[in-house]
């Protein structure tokens, strides 16, 4: 006797935002940022990715493996293990960071079905920024060719290919209006907010690593001075590991 086969349901794409940055280093806030993106049912994962060489950053001198250690012992000393945010080495090994497009593209193909969405803040949408404006490597390009060829423009295709997971950023609004509710069309067909469930509150952060580097070299000069001491400046702010 045939007994009827029961039709596989197709998996749904698995939703993976990308939270980039150098972190240098990781802090609270990025955790906070990447855990409320969790909560908020956004995507289904976060991934952490740490970029590799910026030759147009000269202050970033932190190697990239020692930022990407140290985004690995946040996640895993403040996260539990089956909390649904990771880090990515992507991009280590790399003798310059991936460009935005470039980098997810890679990703995709090495993830077919994931749809990955790129994680800004409300801050990369005020004037004088333009997403439509970035640019990639010119692979094409080769020794002899003007310099002004070895990127070229991609931010159109990055806009239509892949989704934008906007962050609200403390003192960085975007215009309402009635014909765009939102505020983001205006800047692309596939940007969303992170919105919280109902009776929930986005906790934002604001602390840069910039800040924290700052105390950091402040906490040395005296800890130096004192002869001991500890970073106390920055104690509280980053994952313990990261400290």
């Amino acid at each position: 006797m045939a007994y009827p086969t029961q039709e596989a349901v197709p998996s749904q794409p698995k939703r993976v935002a990308i939270y980039g940055g150098a972190f240098d280093p990781p802090t609270n806030s990025h955790l906070t940022c990447a855990a409320e993106i969790v909560h908020s049912h956004s995507a289904d994962e976060v991934w952490l990715v740490p970029c590799g060489p910026r030759p147009d950053k000269p202050k970033l001198k932190t190697p990239a493996v020692d930022r990407y250690c140290m985004c690995q012992i946040a996640v895993n000393t403040v996260f539990s293990p089956d909390f649904p945010v990771k880090v990515s080495d992507i991009d280590m090994g790399k003798k310059q960071a991936a460009f935005t497009y470039d980098l997810l593209v890679e990703l995709k193909e090495q993830n077919p079905n994931t749809n990955f969405a790129f994680v800004i803040g409300s801050d990369w949408l005020q004037p004088g920024t333009n997403i439509a404006e970035w640019t990639s490597l010119n692979k094409a390009w080769k020794e002899g060719m003007p310099e002004a060829e070895k990127e070229i423009v991609t931010g159109d295709k990055l806009l239509q290919e892949f989704e934008f997971l906007v962050v609200p950023r403390p003192g960085y609004d975007v215009p309402k209006t009635e014909a765009d509710p939102t505020g983001l069309k205006a800047f692309g067909p596939r940007l969303r907010w992170m919105q919280m469930p109902e009776h929930f509150h986005f906790i934002e952060g604001n602390l840069s690593s910039t800040e924290i580097r700052k105390r950091s070299q402040y906490s040395w000069r005296v800890q130096e001075a004192a002869k001991g001491g500890k970073l106390r400046t920055i104690e509280g702010l980053v994952p313990p590991g990261v400290l």
